[in-house]
């Protein structure tokens, strides 16, 4: 099994254009983090980030030039009249895809972040507040109640803090110091990588705040 942290994100080019498939591939490690987090109950959540990231790579194999960018799958779709390539939304599909994998992102990042910061709690152990207050600030305002009520159950299923340290460093093959140095460092490029995806949806103008 590939390690989660190592390669990460690449850096960001001066252009702030993120290259898709590198895009793609550092985000097809993501998932995997959810497994360590409390298996089955977070399934739905994973498989929407796993359905994302497939929509988006199905879009780029179809002209890997001219989708070599997420700038470009969100120029080419702003101007697509084509229906069947359209979401409920009104953005493309890969847009749409990208759009919601973002904050499922974002919301592993600031899971990652608060973990790092030991910020979340009075007891370190209780992980359930990390990832609650992770939710608070990425996905929860794009919920309705229902799936916020799904997503809430799952969050109060998280391992002790201890218990996913020793889950994940096994998984790095790495002791658990050195687990979250490697968080820390991987954590950098992710910041970033998310940060400008968010960028370039304020920037076209495509971001869509419904919920489901």
């Amino acid at each position: 099994m590939p390690c989660l942290f190592v390669p990460g994100f690449p850096d960001i080019p001066e252009d702030k254009k993120i290259d898709t498939i590198k895009f793609i591939e550092a985000c097809e490690k993501i998932p995997s983090i959810f497994d360590l987090l409390g298996g089955k109950i977070f399934s739905p959540v994973k498989n929407d980030v796993i359905g994302n990231i497939e929509k988006i790579k199905k879009r780029y194999l179809e002209n890997p030039v001219k989708f070599a960018t997420l700038d470009d799958i969100i120029e080419v779709e702003r101007h697509e009249t084509d229906k069947k390539l359209k979401a409920k939304d009104g953005n493309g599909l890969a847009t749409n895809a990208l759009m919601w994998l973002k904050r499922g992102l974002k919301f592993i990042l600031l899971f990652l972040e608060h973990l790092l910061k030991n910020d979340y709690d009075s007891n370190p152990e209780n992980l359930k507040s990390c990832a609650k207050l992770a939710y608070k600030g990425s996905l929860q305002e794009y919920h309705g109640f229902i799936v916020s009520q799904l997503v809430s159950a799952a969050t109060n299923a998280c391992p002790y803090r201890s218990d996913f340290l020793k889950a994940l460093a096994l998984r790095e093959g790495l002791n658990e110091e050195e687990t979250l140095e490697s968080a820390r460092v991987f954590s950098i490029n992710f910041r970033a990588t998310v940060d400008t995806v968010y960028e370039l949806f304020d920037k076209t103008g495509v971001e869509k705040f419904h919920k489901v």
